[in-house]
């Protein structure tokens, strides 16, 4: 037999072992918190939809009925992480006269989002 024909020494299997599952490691973590961040922004972009929806439903109802739903809450129930609740609030903006004007706010806290449109009385 050849000198030259000599394989990795036990030492040198382990080192290569350990680095390698060092670098697994890494690379698990990494996909653990890619996936947690996706499930995150799919929860936001279902709760932007829905508020989206929930403010064009108050939109097209009658001023009056609207304002009835100040104070009010509804939920986003397709979410990941589970139902989130959002607020409704509706603030007059003391123009006065035939042209009222009302702030409407929806808003999901959980993950920040806000929406708000403006609607007068004419």
């Amino acid at each position: 037999m050849g000198t030259g024909n000599r394989g990795f020494s036990l030492l040198e299997v382990m080192i290569a072992t350990a680095i390698a599952g060092i670098m697994c490691v890494g690379t698990l973590t990494l996909m653990v918190q890619v996936d947690n961040n996706n499930r995150r922004i799919y929860d936001r972009t279902i709760s932007y939809r829905a508020t989206h929806q929930a403010m064009e439903v108050l939109l097209a109802e009658d001023l009056d009925s609207m304002l009835l739903q100040d104070g009010n809450s509804f939920v986003v129930t397709e979410c990941v992480y589970g139902p989130q609740m959002g607020n409704i609030s509706i603030t007059d903006l003391g123009w006065g006269g035939a042209n009222q004007a009302f702030l409407v706010q929806l808003t999901v806290p959980s993950y920040g989002v806000t929406l708000s449109a403006v609607r007068t009385r004419t």
